[in-house]
């Protein structure tokens, strides 16, 4: 039987002021990987992707395979996402 707890899953968290800029440092790649062209969502897709200053650095089918091509980037510079392939809907 599943008890129902009174704490919850979510804490509130207040960065530290390093925490906050390097957080916001990403916030133009984050930009820029919503609104990829076609062509390069066509490329990556179905990957995961590790973008840096608005450019894409590394790519992996698997999330290990993309850690394993950042080599030495530090990590909290990167913003990681995975392109989805397109999904199909048939109307009937």
């Amino acid at each position: 039987m599943i008890k129902e707890s009174d704490q919850p899953f979510v804490r509130p968290w207040q960065p530290t002021p390093e925490q906050e800029k390097a957080i916001r440092a990403t916030d133009a790649t984050t930009e820029w990987l919503y609104h990829l062209p076609a062509e390069i969502l066509r490329q990556y897709q179905g990957q995961w992707i590790g973008a840096k200053n608005c450019r894409i650095v590394a790519s992996g089918q698997t999330m290990e395979e993309l850690y394993a091509s950042l080599d030495d980037i530090d990590l909290g510079t990167v913003v990681i996402m995975r392109l989805e392939r397109p999904g199909r809907v048939i109307y009937r």
